[in-house]
């Protein structure tokens, strides 16, 4: 039973996980297993023990989501949609799981949404999700995690989320999670694309012989 009589209020903020999927076997390339693997675990007790709002924002690598993070996800989503109601904040955006691809891609079969309170669910980029979801996010804090960021802020999906967020929400601090996973968590030496890229590579090399 979630306690949420001994949550502080002013203490409630609002989690964006972006692209989940890419936290599995792209991680796994880019950063290698044991990173990857202490990534995933920081962000699923992330996921379990969060106060607030929770809005994921999934892609195509969402289909690598092994059974115990997906498992994390839909028990946040539980919890974010308790507290929502006890504190009477309950509003569309207070417990989703959208579809926001940066590749354009859509929805595989057995993805499952979460949430449906009159507000979309498919996205054609995560850009997109973030903006029709700002006038919906009530909390004074959002912090956004996932994959992929980078310190330099000039790419990296959850880095795109955050900015939307700040220019949607300017009386709102937005940060990027110490729990994302950064580009910089490979080797200093390594000179591997960063897979990200490599995706919306393939992408447009797809959507060149036809397909969506």
């Amino acid at each position: 039973m979630l306690e949420t009589d001994r949550i502080n209020k002013i203490q409630l903020k609002t989690l964006v996980l972006v692209h989940p999927g890419s936290l599995f076997r792209s991680a796994d390339y880019n950063v290698g297993h044991c990173v990857a693997e202490e990534r995933r675990d920081i962000i699923r007790n992330q996921l379990l023990t969060h106060l607030g709002q929770l809005i994921v924002m999934d892609g195509f690598l969402s289909d690598e989501i092994d059974e115990e993070f997906n498992d994390a996800i839909f028990t946040g989503l539980s919890n974010a949609c308790q507290i929502a109601r006890y504190y009477e904040l309950l509003n569309p955006a207070s417990t989703l799981r959208v579809w926001g691809c940066d590749g354009g891609e859509h929805p595989f079969d057995e993805w499952e949404s979460f949430g449906n309170n009159g507000v979309p669910l498919v996205f054609e980029r995560q850009e997109a999700a973030a903006e029709a979801l700002s006038p919906y996010i009530k909390t004074d804090e959002i912090e956004v995690t996932g994959a992929w960021a980078t310190e330099h802020g000039r790419w990296g999906c959850v880095n795109s989320v955050a900015e939307v967020l700040r220019d949607s929400l300017p009386g709102t601090k937005v940060r990027i999670s110490e729990t994302a996973l950064f580009e910089e968590h490979r080797s200093r030496t390594d000179t591997i694309t960063p897979l990200f890229n490599l995706e919306q590579s393939n992408n447009k090399v797809r959507g060149s012989h036809g397909h969506s």
